[in-house]
Parts: C-alpha cells; structure tokens; sequence
C-alpha cells in the first residue's frame, strides 16, 4: 500500500487515499474484515460532548498454537495531520506486523471531525478549530485512559505500552508516552526536532519556500483576538502558535524508554543531516534511540521500486521483543 503525498509550501504533506473510501457513517459501528486482522470502526465521546471516530484492530501471533494468549501489546497510533481517515488503508498500514512479539491490539483515535471515509479534500470549519496540539493531547489522553481502564476492568494487563506517532503524530507521542507511562515509543518520518525549526530549515534548503515561511513569522508576531478563526496556510492561528512551543528532542530526551524511529532517506519533510543532529543529541546525553533508514523512501517509506513500510512494521515486532525497559 501506498499513499501520495500533496506538497504544501508550509511543508506539511497530508496523506490522500489511491483507494475508494469507506462509506460508513459516522454513528455507525462496523467491521470490515480484510486479511486476518478484522478492522473494526466505533466512535468515542468525551467528557465535554465531543465524538471522534477510531479504529481498533488485534493481531495474534501467526501459530495458530498460540492465538489465545494474553495481551502483550497495547499500541496506541496517532496518525499524521490533516483530515484524512486511516480506514481505507486498514488492516494493509500494518501488515508486516506479524505478532511475532506476541498478540497486539491497536488503537487508532482520529481527531474530531473526521468521518470513516475523509480524504482530506475539504476539512472544513469545525475541523479547523479543534485542528491543534492541545485538543489533540487532551482527546488522545482521555480516550487512552479509556481504554486502558476497560482492559483493567477485564483483567489483562499488557506486556507493553507503545506509543506511535507517525509524522505529525510524532509531535505529541512523547508526551503522551511520558504521562501515561508507556514501556516503548515508536516514530515514524519525523525530524524529532521542533515544528518550527524543521519549516525554518527546510525554507533554508528550498528557496521557494522562504515567502510563506516568512508569511508565517510574520502571522505568528502578532497575538491573534480569535486564534481558531484566524487562518495561516490553511491552519489555525492557534494550531502554528501550539506547535512552535512543543520542544520535540527534549521531550524525547525526557524519556526513558526504548525510542525507534523510521525515516525514509528521501524523505522531503526532513531536513538535511537533521537525523544525524539527533543521534549526535542522544549520545551527547548518554542515551540511545534506534533509528531504521530506508534508502531512497519518501515520507510513506515508498521509494520508486519499493515500499518499505511492512519491512519497518516487521522490524517493530523484532525490536519489541530485544527493546529492555
């Protein structure tokens, strides 16, 4: 599976479906049962009214001997930017993915306003405003503990607690990792350096992309009197003005967990020599982060004669096994 990725001069690529949609309502409870993993779609409310769709998903390992074991994984996804539903590349995202570390549930949250079938062409007002860092991390904690709470009311206890964050989502999965104790973070075609920084150094290396960043500097110098309304490449005032202040290294610095990260070494959306900044950063620090490169992968982990991306979710399961707290 492949996705195609949308340039924007703000340097954000969203994620755009080669597949048809999944026409499902958003009040509906479905599954859809592809390959052996059924990918079954429900839709949480929180506290204050508020609905989103996600998906929930259970691998077991492949020897027929031991598909009911106990839970070992427990792998919450926060999935990229833009209002793009994961649905049309379920259970295909994770194949690769084999169990080989033991049986996996995966939770995917989507942010509010994104139906089972979006693919990002119109997100829409309502979308936009609840578009930034600190709704998602209050959502994405609030649906975690759900679930968390529903497994300990079952009592099955996970092995593992892994965060994974994939490109956009690699922004707050730190943080979630931190604050809910997490045994093993996974990212996936992310800098691991500030938002901003990354725009910054990218408009560096692109000539053509200086004017919005500067159209940026110069949106985000002023205090907006409505940030939800006011509009800056399409995104909230307040989405760029979170984003600039979440500090990426340090908060994967903070932690003390196994750390893996998946980049493809054609990957537009990350700066120059910025992968080797980071490894220089955790050995500086005396600490470790296992990064896989793939040769010539853009941001999908695709290259021209190959998608990697089940190669990498394969090397998940193998490091979760080797990865010691």
């Amino acid at each position: 599976m492949k996705f195609n990725l949308k340039f924007s001069p703000t340097f954000f690529f969203t994620l755009t479906s080669l597949a048809l949609c999944c026409l499902l309502s958003a009040c509906s409870v479905a599954e859809l049962r592809r390959d052996s993993m059924p990918v079954h779609l429900h839709q949480f409310q929180f506290s204050d009214g508020g609905k989103a769709i996600y998906f929930e998903m259970e691998r077991k390992p492949w020897q027929s001997g031991y598909a009911d074991t106990p839970l070992a994984n427990l792998l919450f996804v926060i999935s990229g930017s833009d209002c793009v539903s994961m649905g049309p590349f379920l259970p295909q995202y994770f194949f690769g993915l084999e169990g080989e570390s033991g049986r996996t549930r995966i939770f995917i949250l989507h942010k509010r306003h994104i139906l089972p079938g979006s693919n990002g062409a119109k997100c829409g007002e309502h979308y936009i405003r609840a578009d930034h860092p600190s709704r998602w991390q209050a959502d994405q904690l609030e649906f975690m503990r759900a679930q968390i709470a529903k497994l300990q009311a079952q009592t099955q206890k996970p092995q593992r607690l892994i965060m994974m964050g994939i490109s956009e989502g690699a922004e707050l999965a730190p943080l979630l990792a931190q604050q809910l104790h997490a045994s093993h973070l996974v990212l996936l075609s992310h800098a691991g350096m500030n938002a901003l920084d990354v725009y910054a150094a990218l408009a560096r290396q692109n000539p053509a992309m200086q004017p919005a960043w500067q159209q940026l500097q110069d949106g985000l110098s002023v205090t907006a009197s409505d940030p939800d309304s006011l509009r800056i490449h399409g995104r909230s005032w307040r989405y760029w003005s979170e984003i600039a202040h979440i500090p990426q290294t340090a908060n994967l610095l903070a932690l003390d967990i196994p750390i893996l990260l998946g980049v493809g070494e054609a990957d537009p959306v990350i700066p120059e020599k910025s992968i080797a900044h980071l490894q220089q950063q955790f050995q500086a620090a005396g600490k470790v982060i296992d990064i896989r490169r793939f040769p010539d992968a853009g941001h999908s982990l695709s290259s021209k004669d190959k998608n990697y991306l089940p190669d990498f979710m394969h090397q998940i399961d193998n490091w979760l096994l080797d990865a010691r707290r």
